[in-house]
């Protein structure tokens, strides 16, 4: 199969990992991590072209300095910010599908243990696809995108137990939250937020309206809009921590605890997160609705 454009992208970086940097006239994605010297390289070079020179020298020594502030990391992601937290949180999603790919399912283990690791790898996607979008201001559409990961999750440790395939896979991912909820009470609560989301329900609108006058403006991306889906992605991890674990434990002779990342990150970042963060943490876990 010859490789078109989109998997040559794919292939290279997930979008996640990327930023996008340019003018009006022009747009370029580069690694999030490269150093601030190629950046302002690349974006020299994209000015020169764009205003039909050939040559990037004289762009690049012009605006160098201020081209390399711009890319200071100190000032595009400053410790304790809300893009600092995302990255984090995809970090360790691919973590856990890595460890999850590493482990080896015994002959004879329930066909849910081998189905539900193998959606619970494929879950990282998810986490890369909702990432992408709060990064870029999408904030209301990545809480659709989690809202899938959620029952997705639920689904995995539904059938865990079950071996037989054609009732497993009968089981609708979306009905498997009220069995979620016996491990974190507050899932049914956490899944309704992000049906709002995901449906758009008048509660959300004051995220995307504002009101001047006998005027309305409405915002299809906002960079400020991503507190609240950042905080789905932390309740989303510390449920893929879990489950990974549990799998873990069907196949050794010991079960791993799940590491408390979903407490440790709500308590770092908490400057960032919305307000009532701790507070809908606490009911995940322990208190429900």
């Amino acid at each position: 199969m010859s490789w078109d454009g989109v998997r040559k992208i794919i292939w290279a970086k997930n979008f996640d990992e990327m930023e996008i940097i340019g003018t009006l006239h022009f747009s370029v994605a580069v690694p999030i991590d490269a150093d601030p010297e190629f950046k302002a390289m690349v974006l020299a070079a994209g000015v020169a072209h764009s205003g039909g020179n050939s040559a990037i020298d004289y762009t690049y020594r012009r605006y160098r300095e201020e081209f390399l502030d711009r890319f200071d990391p100190t000032k595009t992601c400053p410790p304790g910010c809300i893009k600092e937290l995302l990255l984090k949180v995809r970090d360790r999603a691919v973590g856990i599908a890595k460890s999850l790919s590493e482990l080896s399912i015994p002959e004879g283990a329930p066909f849910g243990v081998l189905s539900g690791a193998n959606a619970l790898i494929r879950l990282q996607a998810t986490f890369h696809a909702a990432i992408q979008l709060s990064l870029n201001g999408l904030g209301i559409e990545a809480e659709a995108v989690i809202r899938q990961g959620l029952e997705q999750l639920a689904w995995c440790l539904r059938v865990l137990e079950i071996d037989d395939p054609d009732e497993s896979q009968s089981i609708a991912p979306n009905s498997c939250i009220s069995h979620l909820k016996k491990t974190f009470p507050g899932a049914g609560f956490v899944y309704g937020a992000l049906s709002d989301a995901a449906h758009l329900a008048p509660r959300t609108h004051g995220r995307f309206l504002t009101f001047e006058g006998d005027e309305v403006a409405i915002s299809i991306r906002n960079p400020n809009d991503s507190a609240s889906s950042a905080l789905f992605l932390v309740l989303l991890l510390d449920g893929y921590s879990y489950a990974s674990c549990k799998v873990a434990g069907t196949v050794m002779v010991k079960e791993e605890k799940a590491p408390e990342v979903g407490s440790e990150l709500i308590e770092l970042y908490q400057g960032v997160l919305p307000v009532y963060a701790k507070d809908w943490f606490t009911k995940w876990r322990a208190n429900g609705t």
